[in-house]
């Protein structure tokens, strides 16, 4: 029988998040100024005032909400818009495809972990659709019991009978969508994590990339943290345009302050420097204990 839970944070724990997204999603930018014949600066001040309104940085198919597309084509319908600006969304997905990659030594840790029956768990702030597409592409939807992300986005060009039939594509993994109040670094979401895994948290493992969400959070559970400090190692250019097009509005920069001033003065139990491998030594020890 497994021993022990692993709940592990997806985005900077397991890939780079940043390194992905912001080519991804410039290139996209790009292909979309070209088709529109707009400023890019006027398209990227408006694609952030549709991720603020949703609250989501990934929030799908955003470019069909900013007011740019909507004077462009306003007696068209969602799906036509995205007809016109499909090649859009292909550079997008293209450039995906070819950034969107695991650490080095993840797959093979999370092999390793199977095969010593410890219980995987995803535990995610990411949207349904964002982090089971990027899951899917990475190919480790089955390393995982269960996935805890934040509830599907509203909106888009999917129905809800399209939605409830494109999740049947993912039958091998548990989805449990959390709604917005439940968000790091809340204690309890892992505590019911634990709970509904059939785990207590002195059995339990987080790992995360951030003290002030993943670590902190932890230790207010009881449970042994682990900080993957090495998804603190974001490229400077990237993040800058990363935050040009952000969703953080006043209130989420000031609610993340108050998290930061809360988690002062926190340690990890773990420090892992280089690579996601490292928690595999630790795992062990507490397996053999």
């Amino acid at each position: 029988m497994p021993s022990q839970l692993l709940v592990c944070d997806l985005d900077n724990t397991l890939y780079d998040w940043v390194d992905y997204f912001v080519p991804a999603f410039y290139a996209m930018v790009d292909r979309a100024t070209e088709i529109l014949g707009c400023d890019k600066a006027d398209l990227l001040v408006d694609l952030r005032k549709v991720h603020q309104k949703h609250h989501d940085t990934e929030h799908p198919f955003a470019l069909l909400e900013t007011e740019i597309v909507s004077n462009h084509f306003p007696d068209f319908s969602l799906e036509q818009k995205a007809a016109h600006l499909d090649s859009a969304f292909h550079s997008f997905n293209s450039v995906r495809k070819t950034h969107l990659q695991l650490y080095d030594g993840v797959l093979d840790t999370l092999n390793a972990l199977q095969s010593e029956n410890v219980t995987l768990v995803a535990h995610t702030e990411g949207k349904l659709y964002s982090v089971l597409g990027r899951l899917r592409q990475l190919n480790i939807l089955d390393r995982f019991n269960s996935i805890y992300c934040r509830e599907r986005a509203q909106g888009g060009i999917k129905t809800e009978a399209e939605s409830e039939e494109w999740l049947k594509k993912f039958p091998e993994v548990n989805i449990k969508e959390l709604p917005p109040e439940d968000r790091k670094p809340n204690a309890q979401v892992l505590l019911d994590i634990c709970d509904l895994e059939g785990f207590s948290p002195s059995d339990a493992v987080y790992v995360g990339d951030s003290i002030g969400k993943d670590i902190y959070m932890a230790q207010n559970a009881g449970v042994f943290s682990a900080w993957a400090k090495y998804g603190n190692n974001v490229n400077s250019e990237k993040y800058r345009a990363l935050v040009a097009v952000s969703h953080w509005t006043t209130e989420d920069i000031d609610r993340e302050s108050a998290v930061k001033a809360a988690a002062t003065g926190t340690v990890p139990d773990l420090v892992l420097e280089n690579s996601f491998a490292e928690i595999l030594p630790c795992l062990k020890r507490r397996n053999s204990a």
